[in-house]
């Protein structure tokens, strides 16, 4: 997906189906769809701020989850604190998912989360 605004708004759709299909409520969709917005304006604001880029989406329904994975190539977590935004978007994501990690690298950022599916297998 393109790492820009239109990019978010393709992922979020994309994902919302994703979470219809694995037998999610309204609220479980509503909780896939804030947490990916989240993790993927992060992405778009902090990762890609200076040059644009593309953001790696990955979403897999297993085990009675579903897995999604967003990553970008920008230049990663700092501790700048002019940085834009109010700084509660992983905040947003840990309290909606019921797992979050972050793998942060030279290379760019990954977040990883997870939400029960009623329909996995």
């Amino acid at each position: 997906m393109p790492g820009t605004p239109l990019g978010v708004r393709m992922l979020r759709r994309e994902v919302s189906v994703i979470a219809t299909d694995c037998g999610m409520d309204e609220a479980g969709v509503a909780d896939v769809q804030l947490a990916v917005t989240e993790a993927a304006t992060n992405a778009v604001m902090h990762g890609y701020s200076e040059a644009t880029g593309e953001l790696t989406v990955s979403a897999v329904v297993e085990d009675g989850e579903l897995a999604i994975v967003i990553g970008d190539t920008g230049r990663g977590f700092d501790d700048r604190r002019e940085s834009p935004g109010l700084g509660v978007g992983l905040s947003i994501i840990a309290s909606v998912a019921e797992r979050l990690r972050i793998i942060a690298t030279p290379g760019g950022t990954e977040i990883h989360m997870a939400f029960p599916c009623p329909n996995a297998h």
